[in-house]
C-alpha cells in the first residue's frame, strides 16, 4: 500500500512540482490550497505525511499545525513545513509532530531526503 502524502499549498506550480517528484517516489498525493481547507483533507485523506506551506489563504501553517496538535487523530501525523522564510522555522519548533522544514526555492534531493526520514522509508 502507498503512503499518502497531502500537500498543503497555494502554489499551483509549486503543487505540481512536488506532486510529480512524490508521485515518481512512489506516494499516493494529494493536495489543497487554502488552510481552511487543510484540516478537513487531512480527515479525508488519513495522510502519513502533510507538507505544510507556512503562508497560506485562511489559516497560516502555524494554526494549522496547533489546531493537528489539539485534534487526537491528526496530533501524530508528521508534517514537513515548507517556506521561503528561513525564519520562520523557529516558530515550528515547539510542536512535536513537525518532522523537519524545507525552504523554498526546494532542493529537491534534499526534499525527498527529509519526507523519506520523515516517514521512516
Amino acid at each position: 500500500m502507498k503512503k499518502r502524502i497531502l500537500i498543503v499549498e497555494d502554489e499551483a506550480s509549486i503543487i505540481d512540482l512536488l506532486t510529480l517528484v512524490l508521485t515518481r517516489e512512489g506516494y499516493e498525493v494529494y493536495s489543497c490550497q487554502t488552510g481552511r481547507d487543510a484540516i478537513a483533507a487531512m480527515k479525508k485523506v488519513h495522510p502519513h505525511l502533510v507538507i505544510l506551506d507556512v503562508m497560506l489563504p485562511g489559516l497560516d501553517g502555524a494554526s494549522i499545525v496547533k489546531i493537528m496538535g489539539e485534534d487526537e487523530t491528526l496530533a501524530s501525523t508528521p508534517v514537513i513545513v515548507t517556506s521561503a522564510l528561513v525564519e520562520s522555522e523557529k516558530m515550528f519548533q515547539p510542536y512535536p509532530q513537525v518532522k523537519g522544514f524545507s525552504s523554498k526555492p526546494f532542493v529537491l534531493m534534499d526534499f525527498v531526503a527529509k519526507v523519506k526520514q520523515a516517514l521512516g522509508d
